[in-house]
């Protein structure tokens, strides 16, 4: 991947988003526990020191980053959050 000057490319190349269902918030915090959240995944330690620093910089708080498989996720809490960096993805996949 070409370094991505932006959070929007970030978001458009490999991230994924977990809100919950709408169906579910009824059955209360200890029944079901989820909120909205993006991960955003990124392969080497250089971009997640760079994405971590744009979203520093946009007034982002990121939460801990983490690895999975031999990847970088970096998770970004909040609904206002999450639903305003998810207009930078397409919306091609829809279940």
């Amino acid at each position: 991947m070409a370094e991505p000057a932006s959070i929007a490319d970030y978001v458009r190349t490999n991230s994924y988003a977990r809100v919950p269902n709408a169906e579910r918030l009824d059955e209360g915090w200890a029944a079901y526990k989820k909120g909205y959240e993006l991960r955003i995944v990124v392969k080497t330690r250089h971009e997640l020191k760079q994405l971590r620093r744009l979203l520093l910089d946009a007034e982002i708080q990121p939460g801990k980053a983490f690895r999975k498989a031999q990847q970088w996720v970096v998770p970004v809490y909040g609904k206002a959050t999450v639903t305003e960096l998810l207009k930078y993805k397409s919306k091609a996949r829809r279940k």
